[in-house]
């Protein structure tokens, strides 16, 4: 187990900013998720710990020893791939115990600890097999073994359940995700999977445009956005753009106006509110008011998701939980829909930053 100290690094190709002044600590045996969309940086991030990558500025601590001019090899560090990178010419044991071989460790040292290790990934009787014989689980297992054996400080995986059907990519991520907490290996994860990345992660860092927009847990992320881009990137947001401000903080959204101090002297704000917590066929306390008409309606089993047309020309989502104990409406049907104040999310047009309303 080890810390890993990232101080203001930054990393510049021609035309392109991949890295700019990113600064975060990973805790020593945290899960620690660099999530974001293709390009914001989170790959090239974790290659430049790994020592693929040279960074322009900054510096990069493992365990308190700075590692910036360590070569990747001597780094000892565990990697998974995408792609599992497995020889194809080489039998499970073999591929599993390459580090050990490389640094010339014991032959009777390598055949214990590559039993060990395939016991642990759910792979003890399939040390002799090819990996042309395997499914797609069985290999990243065996990627993910090959890591782990040469006891690393801390373990990258750079999108290591993109390759897999839906069903499998749960059962393995849950399986990581045990066998990380048992080993207490610090890791640094890499997905786009914004679900993937809630349900692994002790905690989250939203990357974009090479910029870091928020570290958290996942519930903190979730109920808290820092930003625009964080609420409409993770999970899924209604988003109102331009919502004038009066002078007090007076929203004018629906069928009555609504104060909030917190929105004093500010011209306009960015509302969002998540499909989740709008409110069909109710009036619950303090809540913006509107009424819609139903475009359509998705049933999906334990959820169904309605899309609106309300007041204004505004589309509206909203998820109803257990549809099965309600009547679901129909296309064209006008519903009442209302928006609770304390599950409003407020943002400035201008940067996008989280606006604190106190509710």
């Amino acid at each position: 187990m080890a810390r890993v100290d990232l101080q203001h690094i930054s990393k510049a190709y021609p035309g392109v900013k991949a890295l700019d002044d990113v600064d975060l600590v990973v805790n020593s045996g945290e899960f620690f998720t660099l999530l974001g969309p293709s390009g914001c940086g989170k790959t090239t991030l974790l290659r430049t710990i790994a020592g693929f990558n040279a960074h322009d500025s900054g510096q990069i601590l493992i365990g308190g020893k700075r590692i910036d001019d360590v070569p990747a090899h001597r780094r000892n560090i565990g990697m998974v791939y995408q792609d599992y990178a497995i020889f194809p010419h080489m039998s499970v044991a073999d591929n599993v115990g390459f580090g050990l071989t490389t640094r010339r460790r014991p032959r009777q040292e390598i055949v214990e600890r590559v039993a060990r290790v395939l016991e642990l990934v759910q792979l003890g009787g399939l040390a002799a097999r090819m990996p042309h014989e395997l499914s797609g689980g069985q290999q990243q297992r065996v990627a993910l073994a090959r890591a782990m054996v040469v006891n690393p400080q801390i373990l990258l995986m750079d999108e290591p359940l993109s390759n897999l059907d839906a069903k499998l990519r749960v059962e393995l991520r849950d399986d990581i995700r045990d066998l990380q907490r048992s080993l207490g290996i610090t890791t640094i994860y890499v997905t786009h999977d914004q679900e993937e990345a809630l349900v692994i992660s002790d905690r989250i860092c939203i990357m974009h445009d090479g910029r870091v927009h928020q570290i958290g847990g996942p519930q903190d992320v979730y109920a808290r956005p820092a930003t625009l881009f964080v609420a409409s990137f993770v999970g899924a947001m209604n988003v109102i753009p331009g919502l004038p401000v009066g002078q007090g903080g007076e929203i004018a959204l629906g069928a009555a106006a609504h104060r909030i101090p917190a929105l004093a002297g500010r011209a306009s704000v960015t509302l969002a509110i998540r499909p989740e917590d709008v409110v069909l066929h109710g009036r619950p306390g303090e809540a913006i008011a509107l009424s819609g008409a139903v475009d359509k309606v998705t049933f999906a089993g334990r959820e169904a998701f309605y899309r609106l047309d309300c007041d204004g020309n505004r589309r509206v989502l909203a998820n109803v939980y257990r549809p099965d104990q309600v009547q679901l409406a129909s296309a064209g049907a006008r519903i009442d829909v209302a928006f609770p104040l304390a599950r409003l999310h407020f943002f400035d047009p201008a940067d996008g930053k989280r606006i604190e309303t106190a509710r």
